[in-house]
Parts: C-alpha cells; structure tokens; sequence
C-alpha cells in the first residue's frame, strides 16, 4: 500500500474571510484551494458549518514545508477563519471529474477554449470564434478561473498586431497563444514551474503556434530585451519580487496586463506598481478576483 501524498488543512470561516483566507494560503505554498458550502461525505473531517459558514480544505505536499509549520504554530490566529483539521489525502487523479464535465467554453469576445482531452469530441461546427485546445492537466489555465477570462478580455481591447509580448506565470501557455492569435509578433512564456513550460510546450503541438518557452524568472531574460506588452496572470505575493525586473523590460509607453489579484488587493497592488512607474488605465472584475491593464509612464 502506498503512503499517503498530501495533507489538507480544512477551515471554517464566513464568505467575507474567504478571500483573505485563500491568499495567504497560496502564499504559504498551497498545491490547490477546495471551497465547499456544506459538508460532503467521503472526508475525514465531519463538523457541522455554523449560520453563513462554508469551508475551505487547502492541499499541501507532505511533509510541510517548514513556512508552513511555523503558520500552524500560531493556528489559533487565523483572521476570520478555524482550523478545524489536518488531515490525510491520498493521491487520486483530481481532474478526472473536471475532464468528466468539460465543454467548450466562450471566453472573451472572440475565443472558444476546449479543456477536453484531444480527440474525445468534435468542436461544434459554425463557431466564428478562434479555437483554442487547452486540456486540463496540471498546469494553470484553462480559460475557467475568471482571472485568466479578466486577462483575455483586457488583451481583446488592445492592438496587439506585431507587439513583442512577455507573458510571466505561462502555465498551459493560454495566454501566450492568445496574444500570438491577436497578432503579436513574438511572445516568450516563462513560468517558474518547468513542468508547467513543458505542458506549454506539449500544447503548441495542439496549434500552428509557437510562443518561445521556459521554465525560470525573469532574470533569465537579457536586461537590455524589450516588450511592448506584459502579461502577469500571478498572484501578487507570488510575483511581487519580480515586479521591478519585469517593469524594466517595457519601454515607456509599454504595458501590462495583470490578473489573479482579489478585489481587497487591487489598492495596495496598484500602490506598488505605481511606485514602479506604471499608470492604471483600467480595471474589470469577475466575483472576487480583478483584472487590471497599466501603461509605463515617462
């Protein structure tokens, strides 16, 4: 019998700490967020949700990481929110559901994202929309989580024929091949995860198009390399050390489209890249989660 993979840390807490909740939970390092209104069978733990609560179970590698030992020691203190248990997940192939239930999806005012596995089904015939085959895997991106939706429209209303684009944070690549299908000239994904830049890789195979791919930070581009256009679909705390490398790779008058901030973020996240010399020209939203597009200024 194998061992068990990974532990979850499931909380309580009210829709209002939700958002608070799930951000620091990612910068701790979480693997994957579930948010459950009530109780489901099949898990071990089975307390009952008091009035307006709902629950969030947080996936992490096993044994943790020890930023995440240190957080569970002080666990009495989690605004707004109770641990209620660590418990035991053994690994299981979580998207087999997901798969299950995908359906083309409409994004934006011009694209139809497919998450099926090639070859389980024939794209509707008649759409005028640009296809794009993104299977749900394990890389980040599938055109389903609004903040990937906010970056595709606040790219749609930009004229990108023949922009060099950076698109930091690639996972599947969905917004690389979005920008080269709008016309960019070139675009570079980087991702930190090198499993995350393979999968992009392996998804060019699914489209006549071929972003330039890595696994790695920005530093691993030359410092004198310009873009006319950045794309950061990145949860702030996990980019905010590379926001100033990827500032000075756009000229003045370049811009930036930034994603995967929550609503209560999107001040004091406009504060920093503002002291980085960017001007907001507009912000979107969808539920909890914002979509911003920034131009450097002189």
């Amino acid at each position: 019998m194998t061992s068990p993979d990974y532990l979850g840390l499931r909380f309580n807490l009210t829709s209002e700490s939700e958002g608070p909740l799930v951000a620091e939970l990612w910068a701790l390092g979480t693997l994957g967020i579930e948010t459950r209104e009530k109780e489901t069978s099949g898990l071990t733990s089975q307390s009952l949700l008091g009035p307006g609560e709902r629950q969030v179970l947080a996936y992490f590698c096993k044994p943790l990481a020890p930023e995440v030992e240190r957080r569970l020691e002080g666990s009495a203190d989690w605004p707004g929110a109770r641990l209620e248990s660590i418990e035991t997940i053994r690994a299981a192939d979580w998207l087999a559901e997901y798969r299950r239930r995908a359906r083309p999806q409409e994004i934006g005012r011009r694209f139809l994202v497919d998450s099926r596995e090639p070859g389980e089904a024939e794209i509707p015939i008649g759409s005028d929309r640009i296809l794009l085959r993104i299977p749900a895997r394990t890389a980040f991106g599938t055109g389903s989580h609004e903040s990937t939706q906010l970056a595709i429209e606040l790219m749609e209303e930009l004229s990108i024929e023949g922009l060099r684009v950076l698109d930091v944070g690639t996972g599947t690549g969905i917004l690389a091949f979005a920008a080269l299908l709008l016309g960019a000239d070139e675009v570079i994904g980087l991702d930190i995860d090198p499993a995350a830049a393979l999968m992009a890789l392996e998804n060019c195979h699914l489209h006549p198009l071929r972003p330039r791919l890595a696994g790695g930070t920005v530093d691993c581009i030359r410092p004198a390399r310009r873009f006319d256009l950045a794309l950061v679909n990145v949860l702030p705390e996990r980019i905010r050390a590379s926001l100033a490398s990827i500032v000075d790779h756009l000229p003045v008058g370049g811009e930036m489209v930034v994603s995967g901030l929550l609503v209560e973020q999107q001040v004091p996240y406009l504060q920093e890249l503002s002291e980085l010399g960017l001007v907001e020209k507009r912000s979107c939203r969808s539920g909890e989660w914002m979509g911003c597009l920034l131009k450097k200024a002189a």
